[in-house]
């Protein structure tokens, strides 16, 4: 009996370090993914002045402001995947790609900042808040968004805009691609209305 037990113990040994071992050899490495700036565009130089925009505030929901991607499976509910992530934090991915964007699209010089010297230089203030940025079971990608400009003459400019792009509810490479060019959209429509704000 006694012999028994000491074969049974080094085998049940090896066959838990071997299933350990397949276990960790079939987990998948998560995958990650950045929002980019439009790629299409090319910088426009010259010698007239740029007007300077402050990129003062840029606030995404909750829901979405972690690093995994947040998805929608149906009315109130949501999935977060733990194999597809943000390579960073998503509030600044979209605050450095609109900044981008403007900078290109205006074209201007866009400042984080909002210290006495550049507040006191800045001829636009630009706020976003963005009240949805998800994928829905209907395989559409949706961004939906507050903005507001301020004019340094004090004239103030509020919009809501909604955006919606074809993606998947599986290939979250599709998924990304389609939220950026949501948000493509956006920093277009801001650009626009910094150019007949500046008229």
């Amino acid at each position: 009996m006694l012999t028994n037990r000491l074969v049974f113990l080094p085998l049940l040994s090896v066959m838990f370090i071997s299933l350990a071992a397949c276990i960790g050899g079939t987990t998948p490495s998560p995958q990650f993914y950045m929002l980019e700036p439009i790629r299409s565009l090319e910088r426009i130089t010259g010698t007239a002045k740029k007007p300077i925009v402050i990129l003062s505030s840029i606030r995404i929901p909750h829901y979405v402001d972690r690093p995994q991607i947040v998805t929608a499976t149906g009315q109130n509910a949501y999935q977060l995947s733990e194999l597809n992530r943000w390579a960073e934090s998503l509030d600044h991915n979209i605050r450095r790609v609109l900044a981008q964007n403007l900078t290109t699209l205006v074209p201007a010089e866009v400042e984080f900042s909002s210290n006495p010297n550049t507040a006191e230089r800045a001829n636009f203030r630009v706020s976003v808040n963005i009240l949805e940025f998800h994928v829905d079971p209907q395989k559409q990608a949706s961004l939906k968004a507050q903005w507001q400009i301020t004019r340094k003459d004090g004239m103030v400019l509020n919009q809501q805009e909604s955006y919606r792009v074809p993606a998947s509810t599986t290939d979250y490479s599709v998924m990304v691609k389609a939220l950026n060019e949501c948000l493509d959209s956006l920093s277009r429509d801001l650009a626009d209305e910094l150019k007949d704000l500046a008229v």
